[in-house]
């Protein structure tokens, strides 16, 4: 229209048109195009096309530009015809390679229980779903691998705050490590590779899908696609044999002195002897002072009740980077948990931010293992008390926090706090490990 206006000789409805045209362009660009941007999934479209030349693809079409060179020099078509051989290979591997890849399952089968370091066999399940055509040389990788993930390499946060100890220590967080390689899969077939892997860090390994790629037929490229999946892996902390002094410690299973009189070991107070009773509780040396028979009467034991708190805050004013420390301390706390879980004692568990409540057997200890997992060092809040006893308030009742803080339960801190911070009532039932002891 602002042509035919121009033609006819009307200059300004010609440029009022025109301007008009650029502006209905500029809507449609500002608020259409990218809400259909976003619509489209470009994955689906860049990843089925993705290829990478090996070595030998390289000196393959090296060889090739030396042969064009000279066909077109020498004019000569002998060479003119092996050169268009060389370039239909090309054509026939793209071919080939996603024929091989097209109609291609995968599944993976991790351990339900993994611990850091700890070497594990996952299972990559590959079905080809292919009538007629069989696929050849299928290798099969995390998609996340090849990537950093900026989201696990930077600092955590706690409360608003970062902290540079609670910086992931690894931040690869792919689930399967290591490429698992099928040289033949049959059509209508399934194959299963075991991979022998270990996690080198504790926490939530993601898994964003797989990446299929082939070097067949010809091994000059490498096509890939991939495979959309979901799905985690919960790493725990490495659990470690603890000292023989936590075999000592006096909450052992039966060294626990009840208040009440039954079948024991530690003498509860001293009576006069009844009539029917075995001699064996006949107190001689009481008698003989006395004049009377009198029998002992033994204390009660009962079962240990533990509690294991991990202090996950740091002071802003520490200002020193405690990753290591921290670490440390997560794999302490998990050895404790476990070695108590076996000396079956009724276990709870504390940080400022969770509570486990009291528990036996191998339920309780992966509950516990579970929020080891994912725990991470934060900076102390503005504003927030710095006391560990305020800080546990804030998470359980009173009277929970109370009756695990009382002298009756014996509990194991590990903490970052400075040497000082703890009242003489917490020091009497309580074995206080810090950071730096690690």
């Amino acid at each position: 229209m602002a042509d035919s206006s121009a033609r006819r000789g009307d200059g300004a409805a010609g440029i009022a048109l025109a301007l008009l045209s650029l502006l209905i362009a500029l809507i449609v660009a500002l608020v259409f195009v990218p809400r259909l941007a976003r619509r489209v999934h470009f994955s689906r479209w860049l990843m089925p096309m993705s290829f990478s030349i090996t070595r030998e693809g390289g000196i393959y079409i090296l060889a090739i530009f030396l042969l064009a060179l000279a066909a077109i020099n020498t004019g000569n078509n002998l060479l003119f015809l092996i050169l268009a051989l060389l370039l239909s290979a090309i054509v026939a591997s793209g071919s080939f390679a996603r024929v091989s890849l097209r109609s291609i399952f995968v599944s993976v089968s991790v351990p339900e229980n993994v611990f850091v370091d700890e070497h594990v066999f996952i299972k990559v399940s590959l079905r080809n779903a292919k009538r007629v055509f069989p696929s050849f040389s299928i290798s099969v990788e995390d998609s996340g691998r090849r990537q950093t993930a900026r989201k696990n390499g930077s600092r955590k946060y706690c409360a608003g705050r970062p902290s540079s100890a609670a910086a992931a220590p690894n931040s690869d967080r792919s689930i399967l490590r290591h490429a698992a390689y099928f040289p033949v899969l049959p059509p209508r077939a399934t194959r299963c590779i075991l991979v022998n892997q270990s996690f080198p860090s504790r926490g939530r390994y993601a898994l964003e899908g797989f990446r299929l790629s082939t070097r067949f037929p010809f091994g000059f490229f490498r096509r890939g696609e991939r495979v959309r999946a979901e799905g985690e892996v919960l790493v725990y902390p490495r659990i470690e044999e603890v000292s023989d002094y936590f075999h000592l410690l006096p909450f052992l299973p039966g060294h626990l002195e009840g208040r009440h009189i039954g079948l024991g070991e530690s003498l509860y107070a001293l009576r006069k002897y009844r009539e029917g009773e075995s001699a064996r509780r006949v107190d001689w040396k009481a008698t003989a002072k006395t004049g009377e028979m009198m029998a002992r009467e033994y204390a009660r034991e009962e079962e240990s009740k533990f509690c294991l708190i991990l202090d996950n805050r740091v002071a802003p004013a520490q200002g020193a980077d405690l990753t290591a420390q921290f670490e440390k301390s997560v794999c302490f706390a998990a050895s404790l948990a476990a070695h108590f879980t076996e000396e079956g004692a009724e276990l709870e568990y504390f940080t400022p931010d969770e509570y486990v409540p009291r528990g036996m057997g191998t339920e309780q200890l992966y509950r516990i293992l579970r929020s080891l997992a994912v725990i991470a060092c934060c900076e102390e809040p503005a504003g927030t008390p710095s006391n560990l006893r305020e800080q546990l308030a804030a998470i359980v009742d009173a009277p929970v926090l109370e009756r695990t803080l009382s002298e009756k339960v014996f509990k194991v801190i590990i903490t970052p706090k400075p040497r000082g911070s703890f009242s003489s009532s917490m020091w009497r039932s309580s074995h206080i490990v810090y950071f730096d002891e690690l």
